[in-house]
Parts: structure tokens; C-alpha cells; sequence
């Protein structure tokens, strides 16, 4: 489904009464100069305060300037929705995890407006909920021991009016959300950081630039790696409460439009989407991605119920893959709780892999610190390990009473 396009014409004779806002919105930058010189002149004649005007003409140079670094994506589809329910229709592969609202994730109707990310394995979540000042700031908190660690704000994040919509790829290490502060185009923009595992923090944010921001609200980036898919959502040319969620191409490296081939309009209609079909320039690959997005649509409308955990054999006759098959509520629980501790040994599993590797690649100084790390954590997963040989073998027994009575 093609985006609307914006009928934006290039003279300010045909449309005398626009304001320089309406100008900016659809990057006709030259008009929207014209017209606010003109106000500076009238204001300087009156012997008044400029400030305001001058603002906008820095406001101006800031666009121009991210217009011309404009990324070179391949939008595929987009699709209007309702605002509120704009995360139902981000169709991610559930090895790229999965969004709600802060509310529903932590079952608390008073959480507020905030969006929740968590990752594949269930054991980490990224979420949006107000800090003791009233701001909406992202937090993060860690399945352990079957139950979420107190919220560890990202106060290295801090500096905007705004967090919202936390999006982590599967490295576990990139991070996207949305703020609304001084660094933004126009409302809320889309920013990138990283976490660094030596300081144990996230750098300072980038913005992503155009076409993912724009002068209105842009509120959410997520990538499903697993189908080669992206999905973006703005209330760029939208009516009140409407979004639009663009489906585009990832790109391996950032590539942006050459501004030796484009004039500044041209620039424009592709920052701002006037047409997704004007980024099509590999239709093989629009049409290979297409594809892929169809599939993934039809998997999520027609997929069975999923099972809750592998195998798990309770006897000769009886093996089960769902909670509920358990007959022994005292054994299901049990179950709840060994299926949280096999996330959690997973995790540690993967981060004991991912601190064998950075000791491979140290100096001896920070192998000696490594050393330490890597045997408390071997120790740690054996410990886990042997509980849960342990606990499985009680959850069967319970189980085969119930079968018994």
C-alpha cells in the first residue's frame, strides 16, 4: 500500500497564506526562508524581538542539513493504523523478541503510556514508565531467580523531555528508542546507542536521521533479522491518532543519496516519503522482500498454538510440551519456576561464551580480571545445573502421583 503522497507545490504565489511551519513540514526550505525573512524585516521595523524568527531559520539550516544526509532505504509497504495500536501490527519473527505496552507486561493498568521490549530468551526487558521527577525515561530489569530485579534506569540516556519505545537487536547490544528533546528534528525522533560492556553503560545516542525522523513524530524502530525486515512508524501527514508503519529494508552499512545527482526538491520528496515507490531501486529485491513480508504475515495469522518448552518426559506413557497438560498444580508451578531457570541458564551460558572470547582477544592484565569472572560464572551455571536435575526429577514425581490417584 502506497504512502499518500503530499501534493507540495514550489511557489508561495499559489499558497500566500501558509506559515513558515507549513513550509518546514513539507522541506520547502527556500519558501519557508523567504517567509520568515520577510517577518524578520516587519519585526525590525517595529522595533521588536527577533528571536523567535531567528530560530527558525537555525531550525531551517539543521534540517537542510540532515535532509542532505538523507539514508538510502527501500521502503517496501507502509500502512495506516491507530496509534494505540500501532505495536499489534509490527510483525517481528519471535527470535527477535517481542513489544507490548509497559502496562500489559508488568499486568499494572497505572504503568502509564510506556512500551516494553523483551528478548528472545524472556529474561531481559527494556520498558518506558515515568522516574521520580514525572519524566518518561526508559529502564531495564533482568529475570532472576524467577523473578525481575528492581528497574535500573538509563540515566547515561537522560538529557531528553521524552523516552520511549525501547528496541534491542539480537547482539544485545544495539539499542533504538524514541525522545523528544533538543537533539530531535521535530517531536519525538528515533535514536541509536550501544552498550559498552567495559563500561558497563550506553554511549551517547545518535540520531538516526532522515527518512526515519522528520518534523513530526517518529516513534519506533524495529528490525526482525530473521526475515531481513524493518518497520518504522511516524505521524508524518497523519490525522490526529493515526501513525503510519513503514516496512523497509535493512541496510547492512548506512548508504545515503548522492547530492550531486539530486536537486534539494528532489532531496525532499525522498526524506520526507512523498512516495515509497520512489525508493525502489533494486525491484528485485522489493519484490524478493515483499515476498518475505507476505510470508511472514500469513505465519502469524495462521500459526498453531505454540508449545511452551521442549519435551519433557514424565513417564513411559506421559511427555509434555504445555503447562497446562500438567494434571498436579503444585508440578505445573514447578514447572513455571524450572522453565525460568533454564532461561536464566541459557543467558549465562551465552555471556560465559561472550567473556571466553574477549579473554581470547586480552592483554594478560585483563585476562587476570576475565579469569575471575569466567570461573564464578562456570560455577554459577554448575550450581544451576544440578538444582534443575534436581527439580525436574521432583516435578516428575509430584506429577506421577497426580496420574495415580
Amino acid at each position: 500500500m502506497l504512502a499518500a503522497p503530499i501534493q507540495a507545490q514550489r511557489s508561495m504565489a499559489d499558497t500566500p497564506s501558509q506559515t513558515a511551519e507549513y513550509y518546514i513540514s513539507r522541506y520547502m526550505f527556500d519558501e519557508a526562508e523567504e517567509l520568515i525573512n520577510q517577518n524578520i524585516k516587519k519585526l525590525k521595523r517595529k522595533r521588536q524581538p527577533t528571536d523567535a524568527e531567528e530560530s527558525k531559520l537555525e531550525e531551517i539550516n539543521r534540517l537542510r542539513s540532515k535532509m542532505k544526509a538523507t539514508e538510502r532505504v527501500t521502503i517496501i509497504d507502509s500502512l495506516v493504523v491507530d496509534k494505540n495500536t500501532f505495536l499489534q501490527h509490527i510483525r517481528l519473527n519471535e527470535e527477535n523478541g517481542s513489544l507490548s505496552t509497559t502496562a500489559a507486561f508488568f499486568n499494572s493498568p497505572n504503568a502509564g503510556a510506556g512500551t516494553a521490549y523483551l528478548s528472545e530468551l524472556g529474561n531481559k526487558v527494556y520498558f518506558a514508565q515515568k522516574d521520580e521527577n514525572n519524566y518518561l525515561r526508559l529502564f531495564t530489569s533482568d529475570l532472576v531467580g524467577g523473578k525481575w530485579t528492581e528497574p535500573h534506569k538509563l540515566d547515561e540516556l537522560n538529557g531528553d523531555d521524552a523516552q520511549n519505545y525501547p528496541f534491542m537487536l539480537s547482539d544485545g547490544v544495539t539499542l533504538y528508542y524514541a525522545a523528544q528533546g533538543e537533539e530531535s528534528i521535530g517531536g519525538y525522533d528515533i535514536f541509536v546507542t550501544r552498550y559498552d560492556m567495559d563500561e558497563k553503560k550506553f554511549l551517547y545516542p545518535d540520531n538516526i536521521g532522515m527518512p526515519f525522523n522528520s518534523p513530526a513524530n517518529d516513534y519506533m524502530l524495529a528490525i526482525d533479522e530473521f526475515n531481513g525486515l524493518g518497520y518504522f512508524v511516524s505521524d508524518r501527514n497523519q490525522p490526529e491518532d493515526k501513525v503510519c508503519i513503514y516496512i523497509f529494508i535493512p541496510n547492512e552499512t548506512r548508504k545515503i543519496y548522492d547530492t550531486n545527482l539530486y536537486t534539494e526538491e528532489e532531496l525532499g520528496r525522498l526524506a520526507m516519503i512523498h512516495s515509497i515507490a520512489e525508493t525502489w531501486g533494486d525491484k528485485e529485491a522489493v519484490a524478493a522482500a515483499r515476498k518475505r513480508l507476505q510470508q511472514a504475515r500469513t505465519a502469524r495469522s495462521t500459526a498453531k498454538e505454540q508449545n511452551d518448552f521442549e519435551e519433557f518426559v514424565i513417564n513411559n506413557r506421559h511427555s509434555y510440551t504445555m503447562l497446562k497438560d500438567f494434571k498436579s498444580h503444585e508440578a505445573r508451578n514447578k514447572m513455571a519456576a524450572w522453565l525460568k531457570m533454564n532461561t536464566q541458564l541459557k543467558q549465562d551460558r551465552k555471556f560465559l561464551q561472550t567473556l571466553r572470547d574477549r579473554y581470547n582477544a586480552s592483554n594478560e592484565a585483563q585476562r587476570q580480571t576475565l579469569k575471575q569472572q569466567i570461573l564464578k560464572l562456570e560455577v554459577q551455571c554448575e550450581k544451576t545445573e544440578t538444582a534443575m536435575q534436581s527439580e525436574a526429577k521432583n516435578i516428575r514425581n509430584i506429577e506421577i502421583r497426580a496420574l495415580n490417584k
